[in-house]
């Protein structure tokens, strides 16, 4: 709802792991081939992924590869993510993913390249930061009472942040955020509008 200030937003880092296996016939000597979906299926099924605590996530999103039914997959890219307000959290989550390709590909034989790079970082502020103590005056004055709120989200804030300028996100209140049913109603925009101009003239 307007009012919500998201003072905390997690750190987020990519993972790009190409799977090299063994192409074969699938059908004549499968048994000579080393296949990269199922390396792949074997660390996906051993990782800890989605909700890992109340500051952590991490997800598979893309999976790319194969040429045909009749060949044993070749070669494989999973594109995936972890995230967390800890950056210490996050660290340990991006190992455990990593390690889990490499000990699988290691399992069945195979190679795997891996790129790891952090997109941003966390930042978390505080509840009685003069910045935020700010913010909540100007909505008081709409007659609206603002909360603090974490986000699994990121955001410019997280790079702002990072570079010593303190930064907040307001909500606009939008919902159901990246479905196809994503939707935001007009007298909410107008509402926050109407908070920038109370704030910048306060």
């Amino acid at each position: 709802p307007i009012g919500t200030i998201v003072n905390a937003a997690p750190g987020q880092q990519k993972i790009v792991a190409k799977i090299k296996g063994r192409p074969a016939h699938a059908g004549l000597a499968p048994e000579e081939g080393i296949s990269a979906i199922q390396v792949a299926a074997d660390a996906i099924t051993k990782m800890n992924l989605l909700r890992i605590d109340e500051e952590t996530t991490a997800n598979v999103g893309i999976v790319e590869g194969g040429q045909a039914t009749n060949i044993v997959m070749p070669e494989l890219k999973v594109v995936a993510e972890a995230r967390s307000l800890s950056g210490e959290k996050l660290t340990a989550q991006v190992e455990h993913m990593i390690s889990t390709f490499q000990e699988s590909a290691k399992q069945f034989g195979a190679e795997v390249e891996i790129d790891s790079t952090r997109a941003y970082d966390a930042f978390v502020i505080a509840d009685d930061h003069p910045h935020i103590l700010s913010i909540k005056s100007a909505f008081e004055k709409l007659g609206v009472t603002a909360n603090t709120k974490r986000t699994g989200g990121g955001s410019d804030a997280n790079n702002f942040n990072a570079k010593g300028l303190t930064t907040v996100n307001l909500s606009t209140g939008m919902a159901k955020v990246h479905t196809t049913e994503e939707y935001i109603a007009v007298k909410d925009m107008v509402a926050i509008t109407e908070f920038v101009v109370a704030y910048v003239t306060q």
